[in-house]
């Protein structure tokens, strides 16, 4: 079966655009805080602000860069005994202003979904968006330092309850406070590039 024109063009391409884009393997450090859950009575409780892990994957993209960000944050509640942890998977874009010679700033943006693993909620898969802004530092050809600033949103399920127990050993039932919970993140991460 003889390839057809098409397929060989379409493919010459691909080669040629990933033989000049440059790849970008970034794993992150940080911590993020954000999030409420509300108990029977409305009494408001905050996921504990915890250290987050994250990695982004990108190639170039004109003047900016294009991924897969993933990341993750292990918490619990304030004055409840309930554990919860998010996970974040975004396919983002930012684009990337240079200041001076080894030195870059960048804002950008993320669409994708998330993962609530948390006993008070049925569902717990949701729509999430992220915004960041960042500086890069390039230590080589290949190294560069970023620190970045993240809002993350996402949908959550706050239609179903859960028991807790408080401090005190009394029984409570909470959800989260809203459908839509917001966190923000600072970040510090090695950036690779090849």
């Amino acid at each position: 079966m003889k390839p057809s024109i098409a397929s060989l063009l379409f493919t010459s391409a691909i080669i040629s655009h990933s033989t000049q884009a440059d790849i970008y393997v970034t794993p992150w450090v940080g911590y993020t805080l954000g999030g409420e859950v509300v108990d029977q009575d409305d009494n408001e409780y905050d996921l504990k602000a915890s250290e987050s892990f994250a990695l982004a994957v990108e190639a170039t993209l004109e003047q900016g860069r294009i991924g897969l960000y993933y990341a993750t944050q292990n918490s619990s509640i304030d004055q409840v005994n309930e554990d919860s942890a998010i996970h974040y998977l975004h396919l983002q874009s930012s684009i990337y202003y240079p200041v001076e010679k080894n030195f870059s700033t960048y804002v950008g943006v993320g669409l994708g979904g998330s993962y609530t693993d948390v006993d008070w909620a049925d569902d717990k898969y949701g729509f999430s968006a992220s915004l960041f802004g960042g500086m890069e530092y390039n230590l080589s050809d290949n190294i560069a330092i970023n620190g970045q600033l993240r809002w993350l949103g996402t949908v959550v399920d706050n239609e179903t309850t859960s028991v807790c127990n408080l401090p005190s050993s009394e029984a409570c039932t909470i959800r989260f406070k809203t459908d839509w919970m917001n966190q923000f993140s600072a970040n510090i991460g090695l950036v690779i590039s090849f």
